[in-house]
């Protein structure tokens, strides 16, 4: 289990600007290559961020990451898909579907909804077995009480937001065993509890896929799509993240 100390970062006071300044931290707690960080960030950007301007913050911080990779010597990200739904069914820990080397980011817009999120160490799981990542996920799913059993020692709960306040949460996605030479990102499950889901009211994640630039399936989001995600006020149907 993490402390808030490990992962969270209020920037209300100015978010924009305090994003720029603190990259490089956001970009240390998520994507880490050792266990020494917690391998997801929660960054709170206070009250007063409305949908569009939460979605400029995600536009902007992945170019604040593409530049501490490039200070770091690793390849930038490419936008691998983006979208935004109203998600209000509780999920089992997993990964969302990308390449072995991926960055998940989501952007919450203030909801009454109430929801639970939750964060799995299941690559510190499975290197304390003794197994890869992968065979983890295979041999002990954690859709079945075994898995979850397993990875128990290695949950986080994150804090609720504060009333009307926008978050953006940045999640290591990546499948890959530890290495001892720290070439190799280590990722993270993912859980949404929505103990109360509701007919009138509405939870929006906003979600953007990362991955290596070069991974072999690193096919990138057109400028086309990535405008309407900037802008669009429309909502898909998806509810697995």
């Amino acid at each position: 289990m993490r402390t808030a100390d490990e992962y969270l970062l209020d920037l209300s006071e100015s978010p924009e600007q305090m994003l720029a300044n603190h990259a490089g931290r956001v970009f240390d707690a998520a994507w880490r290559v050792d266990f020494s960080a917690p391998g997801f960030c929660l960054i709170d950007l206070g009250p007063g961020v409305g949908s569009l301007d939460l979605r400029s913050l995600m536009l902007g911080l992945k170019g604040h990451l593409d530049g501490i990779a490039a200070d770091r010597g690793i390849s930038p990200f490419r936008y691998r898909s983006m979208g935004r739904f109203d998600q209000q069914e509780t999920t089992k820990f997993h990964l969302d579907g990308a390449p072995d080397r991926s960055l998940l980011m989501l952007g919450y817009e203030p909801s009454v909804v109430c929801s639970r999120l939750s964060l799995a160490d299941y690559a510190r799981c499975a290197y304390d077995l003794g197994i890869e990542p992968r065979q983890f996920l295979r041999d002990y799913n954690p859709m079945f009480r075994r898995g979850e059993e397993l990875l128990a020692p290695q949950v986080t709960e994150l804090p609720e937001p504060a009333e009307g306040h926008a978050r953006i949460l940045l999640i290591n996605n990546s499948s890959l065993p530890y290495a001892e030479a720290g070439t190799n990102p280590l990722g993270v499950l993912h859980r949404a509890e929505i103990p109360d889901p509701s007919r009138d009211e509405r939870r929006i994640v906003n979600s953007i896929m990362l991955v290596v630039a070069d991974e072999p399936d690193s096919a990138e989001v057109g400028e086309e799509q990535r405008r309407e995600f900037a802008t669009t006020d429309r909502i898909s149907e998806k509810t697995s993240t």
